[in-house]
């Protein structure tokens, strides 16, 4: 007994068979069809050799097909559902990653363009989500020095108010002022000459004088060093450390004029302050009304305007400074 192969003659299928099968019926392992068992010939061998290779049949082509990266696939869901979660580019990019590297070591794998797409999304929404969060830092750092700033500036001047009764004329026109009526000044508030320190109660009257503004501040020389005007209010600093702040002036001060008189009642009035330094602490004296102040200045040349100030203070020590003084704008946004 020898065994030999033959070819199903219906699909190619290769058999193995004995002598002492020959002539009998057998049923093909691949399509199973029933073939009879040939006699044994010499082109058995040849016909063997030559389909030893079974053809590709439908499951054979089910496993050797190429497939989609489900990698691939989750890394472009993933990124996109970062428009609605917001953190859905972190396992796109993983995924991204991950299905690249798989591709590249398996060659029946596909979807490398679809992994490409979701690193590509993934990064510009993690750039986008990194910009906007710097933007809210910033604007929330900004907001708290502002606030912080503020505060310190409310707490230095509410350290002392004085309340008392004043009005204030304002001009916005930038044209001079219409001077008040002797008549109805005589009536309301007869003049006072001012008295050896500068100090009036009639503020309407006075003139300004032609030097660098000086005078006393709560019984002590101030002369002026610097003065600057931000966010609508004005400062005026001496040498030693003396300050004067009026509060509250408006967005532009080129060309107008202020004057307020110590009997008015505006509650929109400018807001003064005084600050000296006394046995070695920083004193401040706030007023909402009872002072007297006429304030002028010119137009801005190279964002540099011209003032002048007479403002007299309802204090006890009756500090009053008057002059002229130079202010430079800050620069436009």
């Amino acid at each position: 007994m020898s065994e030999f192969k033959f070819s199903c003659p219906a699909c190619g299928q290769n058999i193995l068979c004995d002598t002492t099968q020959v002539g009998t019926q057998i049923t093909c392992p691949g399509c199973h069809a029933a073939i009879a068992v040939p006699k044994e010939t010499a082109g058995t061998a040849e016909v063997s050799t030559r389909t030893a290779i079974p053809p590709a049949l439908p499951g054979n082509i089910a496993t050797t097909a190429q497939r989609t990266s489900r990698l691939a696939i989750a890394s472009v869901v993933c990124s996109l559902s970062s428009l609605i979660t917001c953190v859905g580019w972190l396992p796109g990019i993983i995924c991204g990653h991950l299905a690249k590297s798989r591709i590249r070591r398996n060659p029946s794998l596909k979807g490398s363009g679809l992994a490409t797409t979701g690193l590509i999304i993934g990064y510009l929404i993690l750039m986008s989500e990194v910009g906007t969060t710097a933007v809210y830092v910033w604007r929330f750092s900004t907001a708290v020095k502002q606030g912080y700033e503020n505060v310190r500036q409310n707490l230095a001047t509410n350290n002392l108010i004085v309340t008392q009764t004043q009005s204030t004329t304002v001009s916005n026109d930038n044209q001079p002022m219409e001077p008040v009526k002797p008549e109805t000044v005589a009536a309301a508030n007869p003049q006072i000459e001012p008295d050896k320190t500068g100090w009036t109660s009639g503020i309407n009257k006075v003139s300004f004088p032609n030097y660098p503004v000086s005078g006393k501040l709560h019984g002590m020389d101030f002369a002026v060093k610097t003065a600057s005007f931000r966010n609508g209010d004005l400062r005026i600093r001496s040498a030693d450390g003396m300050q004067l702040d009026v509060y509250h002036l408006g967005a532009s001060i080129e060309g107008r004029s202020y004057e307020i008189q110590s009997d008015d009642d505006d509650t929109a009035n400018p807001r003064v302050k005084m600050t000296w330094n006394e046995g070695g602490a920083v004193e401040t004296a706030t007023f909402n009304k009872g002072y007297g102040m006429k304030l002028q200045f010119a137009q801005a040349i190279n964002r540099t305007v011209s003032g002048k100030i007479y403002l007299c203070f309802p204090d006890d020590a009756k500090s009053c400074v008057a002059g002229t003084f130079e202010v430079k704008l800050p620069k436009q946004k």
